[in-house]
C-alpha cells in the first residue's frame, strides 16, 4: 500500500508540474511563422501556431490543419481534445470563445494605465484559464514535449497565459521593421492552392491601421514584459534571417536548453509537417528551405506609403534601432 501510495503521489506532482511555454508576441507578418516551424522542429519542442483561436477557427469554423486534413479531422488535434476534455463532441467552444471575449483586447493592453487594470479583465473570464490549463497540459502529454511554442502574437493573449496555473510563460518579442510589416500587410497576396481554405488567404490592412497595431502591440509587450530579463528576448526579424542559426541557439539559451538546432547548415532547415490550423498560410510548406533575408519592400514600396508608416511608427523605428530612411537595394 505505502508503495502504491508513493506512485500516486508522483502521479500527482507529475500532472501538476509547470508547463515550459515559449510565447512568441508581437505584429503580425513578422516571421513568427517561419521562426515557430523551425522551433517547432527541435526535439522536445512543439509548435501549435495561434491556439488562441481554437474554439473559433478550429472547433466553430474547422479550418485546414497544416497537416491537410480538417481540424476535426486531424488525429493529433483529436488526441488533445479527448486527452484534455473527453473529445471534440463534449466542449462548448460558443461558451468558450464567450469567455475568451470577456478578457483582455488589444486596447486594453495598448491603453491600460497598469498591469493591474489588464489582470481585472483576465479575472473577468471565470473557468476559462482552468480550460486553457487543460489544453496546454494535453498537448504537453500528446506531444511528449517539454516547450510548448505558442506563436498567438497577442500582448493580450500573453496577460492570460501569464495568469494560467501551470504554465511557465517566456516572452520572445519577434520584431520587424514597420514598413516591411505594412507591405506584407498591404501587397502580399497568398494564392490559393488545392486544399487551401479561403481563410487562408489573409486579408490586406491600410498603412495607418497596420502602423498603428504595430506600434501599440510592439510597446505594449516590452512594456508587460521588458523589465523581466530571465523571461523576456527580443530578437528583431531582420538578425535572425541574417544569422539564423545563431538566432536559433541564443533562444535555447534563453530557454536553458541545449538541445541542438535542425539545421542542415547556417542558413537551411528541412521543415517537416505541423499541425496548425491558423496563421499564415506559410505553414503548409513542407521540405528543405533557405532562409534569406527579404527586403522586397525596399524596391517596391511606394514612396508615399513608406512616408506614412515612417511618420506613424518612428518612435518605434529608433527604440528597436531602424533607419528612418532604409537604404534601397537592387535596382
Amino acid at each position: 500500500m505505502e508503495g502504491r501510495a508513493f506512485e500516486e503521489q508522483k502521479t500527482a506532482v507529475t500532472k501538476h508540474k509547470r508547463m515550459k511555454v515559449l510565447y512568441v508576441a508581437g505584429s503580425g507578418r513578422s516571421g513568427s511563422t517561419l521562426l515557430g516551424r523551425i522551433l517547432g522542429q527541435i526535439e522536445g519542442f512543439v509548435w501549435v501556431g495561434e491556439l488562441q483561436y481554437i474554439w473559433e477557427r478550429g472547433l466553430i469554423e474547422n479550418r485546414l490543419c497544416s497537416c491537410g486534413l480538417s481540424f476535426k479531422e486531424c488525429p493529433v488535434w483529436g488526441a488533445i481534445l479527448s486527452h484534455a476534455f473527453g473529445g471534440s463532441d463534449r466542449i462548448n467552444a460558443e461558451e468558450l470563445l464567450g469567455l475568451h471575449e470577456r478578457g483582455p483586447r488589444f486596447r486594453h493592453v495598448v491603453l491600460a494605465p497598469t498591469r493591474k487594470s489588464v489582470h481585472t479583465k483576465v479575472a473577468q473570464m471565470g473557468e476559462y484559464k482552468g480550460a486553457l490549463e487543460k489544453l496546454y497540459r494535453a498537448v504537453q502529454s500528446v506531444s511528449r514535449s517539454r516547450v510548448i511554442v505558442d506563436t498567438s502574437g497577442s500582448p493580450a493573449y500573453g496577460q492570460v497565459l501569464q495568469d494560467v496555473p501551470g504554465i511557465d510563460l517566456y516572452v520572445l518579442h519577434l520584431v520587424r521593421d514597420p514598413r516591411a510589416v505594412a507591405y506584407s500587410w498591404a501587397f502580399r497576396r497568398k494564392p490559393k492552392m488545392a486544399g487551401w481554405d479561403l481563410n487562408d488567404i489573409m486579408t490586406p490592412h491600410g498603412p495607418v491601421e497596420s502602423s498603428l497595431v504595430w506600434l501599440g502591440g510592439n510597446f505594449a509587450v516590452e512594456r508587460f514584459w521588458g523589465r523581466e530579463p530571465e523571461r523576456y528576448m527580443l530578437l528583431r526579424y531582420e538578425d535572425f534571417v541574417q544569422s539564423p542559426l545563431s538566432s536559433v541557439k541564443n533562444i535555447l539559451r534563453f530557454l536553458g536548453d541545449e538541445t541542438e538546432p535542425p539545421f542542415v547548415n547556417e542558413r537551411e532547415v528541412s521543415l517537416t509537417v505541423s499541425h496548425t490550423f491558423s496563421g499564415n498560410p506559410d505553414r503548409f510548406q513542407i521540405g528543405p528551405i533557405k532562409i534569406e533575408p527579404d527586403e522586397g519592400w525596399k524596391r517596391e514600396m511606394g514612396g508615399g506609403y513608406r512616408t506614412s508608416v515612417t511618420a506613424i511608427t518612428w518612435p518605434g523605428l529608433l527604440r528597436y534601432g531602424y533607419p528612418l530612411r532604409p537604404q534601397r537595394n537592387g535596382p
